[in-house]
């Protein structure tokens, strides 16, 4: 493998390789990379900086473990690391379920931003169809009956299961389930229709 020219960041590949044969320096060039991408889903979905704080460390704890199960072929690392998050965090709020379920108040701005992140994809034009694809969303959804919007903000979003996003909204599930299924298929439309594939 090529050395990385001077000034040049390694990518992450190689950097997992690293992770993988015990460099606890590169572990934490990847935490500097991508740790605040990670912390941001999990606070998104479980609501409080302690837990998030806690289920990051586990995220980069897990990469430690199954560094070398990484493989490049099959995805981003970024991609990787946010599934872990996204899944632990969804079990943190499983964990708490006999808690009453509220529904979160989503930052639209913030989620952009974070999809932008360059600590997500230090790849600039990564992170310019990032923004991009952010904002056609966001658009689309914003076309959508209030209904169907709120179900999916909390379900993709607001990373609830659609048992909590129905407590959370005070409706049947059947209702919730038809919402999110109408929703999805309309919003397949309206991105396809602006350019964007939605099943990239």
């Amino acid at each position: 493998m090529d050395e990385p020219r001077p000034g040049q960041p390694e990518d992450d590949a190689a950097l997992v390789a690293r992770v993988a044969a015990g460099d606890q320096d590169a572990l934490g060039l990847l935490y500097d990379r991508f740790g605040q991408a990670v912390y941001s889903l999990c606070l998104r979905i479980v609501h409080e900086g302690a837990t998030a704080e806690e289920l990051t460390q586990e995220v980069f704890v897990r990469l430690w473990r199954s560094a070398a199960s990484f493989d490049a072929a099959k995805g981003r690392l970024s991609t990787w690391l946010l599934r872990i998050a996204h899944n632990l965090s969804l079990n943190e709020v499983r964990r708490r379920q006999s808690r009453p379920v509220t529904a979160p108040d989503l930052d639209w701005e913030a989620a952009a931003a974070a999809l932008a992140d360059p600590s997500v994809d230090a790849d600039p034009a990564g992170s310019v169809w990032l923004r991009e694809r952010a904002t056609a969303v966001r658009g689309a959804l914003a076309q959508l009956p209030a209904p169907q919007r709120k179900a999916i903000e909390l379900a993709y979003f607001g990373g609830l299961s659609q048992p909590e996003v129905a407590a959370a909204l005070g409706d049947p599930l059947g209702t919730v389930k038809s919402r999110i299924r109408a929703g999805m298929q309309r919003l397949r439309e309206l991105l396809v229709a602006a350019g964007v594939d939605a099943a990239e």
